[in-house]
């Protein structure tokens, strides 16, 4: 067997990617013959010391600036098509297909050249792209989760999308040069989902093989925390308006409170310039992420979309950091299930202004401790558990069932 793992980019912002690297190196542990097949330059394995032949296009993100050319070749970018119909065509040896992302670089063309080969195709759904143009079954003018049915015709005239009409109208003819690939390849797609709430958002339709493999998560601190002694609100992630940050913002300045709030994105300068009471650095390294964990008294998840599953939540519970998550978020029932923090209505400032106000309380906040450390221990597979089922899923071992 042979497995060609397939992704935008080899630098990792974001939980796809992270993902992707995660299972190259299970599989380089397993002696498994690995490909990785990649839209960018490939640079980015070599913090993580990788030793796999590598298929890079050289190619930038649609998020490092769009060009004139993306209009077409985003849409069905031919070199990808080509490059990958080659790499499927040098062996006959059964060969297993891992995607997780293409929206960015390879565009839809990768499963027009999949669809044309005997390739078992896993897809790792990170977001909602499998069905919805603009990938995150989230309304961009309304904040309310999308309740069109995907590609139907209320959504070609509904404008969701972030940026204008125009670029919703480009999403969904790229869409549906993903869906003309044909039912019959769709069908037997097997899906990897990130969270099992994610299934009723991808059905009905011609998706039929789900399974759900929670991402492995580490701790963002080694040592215990005592988070009802600290008084650190933070907020890690992209600065943009699906991820709640502007919700966030105006909590925060309707209750005067100071937070950090780190990450990249096209909202950083707003944040910055409208929370002068609260440090906004940017993105940070690893180990200055953990130090400030260390102190945190609470993590903020103000999604507006369906977020997935929301690695930093995870990372957040397992280090016994109550959250305070958003109703939107998969997680969110489990979260208020197990005690491990509060839940506010998404998108409404208010809402999160009175979490934030009960969160002040030393007890509450020593309560809601106790219930991440009890839901750290089973929120996420071990690493060592993930690269056992990840390695069962490529060999066959660990079947797909039907929807």
């Amino acid at each position: 067997m042979r497995l060609i793992v397939v992704n935008d980019v080899s630098v990792v912002r974001g939980g796809a990617t992270k993902v992707a690297i995660q299972c190259l190196e299970a599989c380089v542990d397993a002696g498994v013959n690995c490909t990785f097949f990649v839209g960018d330059d490939g640079a980015g394995l070599k913090e993580y010391g990788l030793d796999v032949r590598t298929i890079a296009l050289g190619e930038k993100p649609l998020r490092d600036g769009p060009a004139i050319a993306n209009i077409f070749d985003r849409h069905f970018n031919k070199r990808a098509y080509e490059a990958l119909s080659g790499l499927l065509a040098e062996s006959a040896d059964e060969t297993v297909v891992h995607v997780h992302g293409w929206n960015q670089i390879l565009s839809p063309s990768i499963f027009h050249a999949l669809s044309q080969s005997n390739a078992r195709v896993i897809i790792t759904a990170h977001d909602f792209f499998l069905n919805c143009p603009n990938g995150g079954l989230l309304n961009y003018k309304s904040g309310e989760i999308c309740s069109v049915t995907p590609m139907s015709m209320s959504c070609l005239t509904t404008n969701c999308d972030k940026r204008n009409y125009l670029h919703k109208l480009w999403r969904f003819r790229r869409t549906l040069a993903q869906a003309g690939v044909g039912d019959a390849f769709w069908e037997r797609i097997e899906v990897i989902l990130a969270h099992e709430n994610m299934e009723a958002y991808l059905t009905p339709g011609p998706l039929k093989h789900f399974q759900t493999l929670r991402t492995p998560t580490e701790p963002l601190t080694r040592q215990p925390t005592e988070p009802w002694l600290r008084d650190r609100i933070m907020f890690l992630g992209r600065m943009t308006w699906e991820k709640g940050v502007r919700t966030l913002g105006e909590a925060l300045r309707m209750t005067g409170q100071a937070a950090t709030l780190i990450g990249r994105g096209p909202l950083l300068e707003e944040m910055q310039k409208t929370l002068p009471h609260c440090w906004v650095p940017g993105w940070l390294d690893d180990a200055t992420v953990a130090k400030l964990a260390g102190e945190a008294r609470v993590f903020i998840m103000p999604s507006r979309m369906p977020e997935p599953y929301g690695l930093v939540a995870a990372e957040a519970i397992m280090s016994g950091i109550p959250l305070i998550v958003s109703s939107n978020a998969l997680i969110s029932e489990e979260i208020a299930a197990n005690g491990a923090g509060l839940v506010f209505k998404s998108g409404d400032a208010a809402s999160l202004a009175d979490a934030l106000n009960k969160v002040k309380s030393d007890s509450l906040v020593q309560k809601l401790t106790e219930g991440a450390r009890a839901f750290g221990q089973k929120i996420a597979p071990s690493r060592q558990e993930w690269d056992q089922r990840m390695i069962a899923i490529y060999t066959g071992e660990n079947a797909f069932l039907a929807a």
